[in-house]
């Protein structure tokens, strides 16, 4: 199985430049954990994880605070035709829930988060 075949395509993702608060309202609008950040050219520079927002909320409370601020730049990624497997042992190895998958030109095409692995980790056993 490969990440193509589980990953969640057209992510919401959220640009450098933006206001970490409105970052806030999108994961809490749509129910996220994970942010791909973009740059004003649409490739990948960053994520940002929800508990980079609430450390981010704790330090800045009522300041206008980028989410390039805030954000992990070395981000790892995996791309669709990676074999699922290897994709989970990235996100164990690196203690992280989500990652962008990206094509060559470094665009985001979905992401790969832990609940997208169990389901179908659930799929293939039924």
């Amino acid at each position: 199985m490969l990440v193509r075949d589980c990953m969640s395509p057209h992510p919401i993702v959220i640009h450098a430049q933006d206001d970490y608060k409105r970052a806030f309202e999108v994961m809490e609008h749509h129910t996220l954990r994970h942010l791909p950040v973009l740059d004003d050219h649409e490739h990948l520079v960053g994520i940002l994880a929800e508990r980079d927002l609430l450390l981010a909320a704790t330090h800045y409370l009522q300041c206008a605070v980028e989410v390039a601020e805030v954000m992990h730049r070395d981000v790892v990624t995996v791309t669709p035709d990676m074999p699922l497997d290897e994709a989970a042992l990235l996100m164990a190895s690196h203690h992280i829930g989500g990652l962008p998958v990206v094509n060559g030109d470094h665009t985001v095409v979905g992401i790969l988060t832990e609940s997208d692995i169990f389901h179908a980790i659930a799929r293939h056993t039924h």
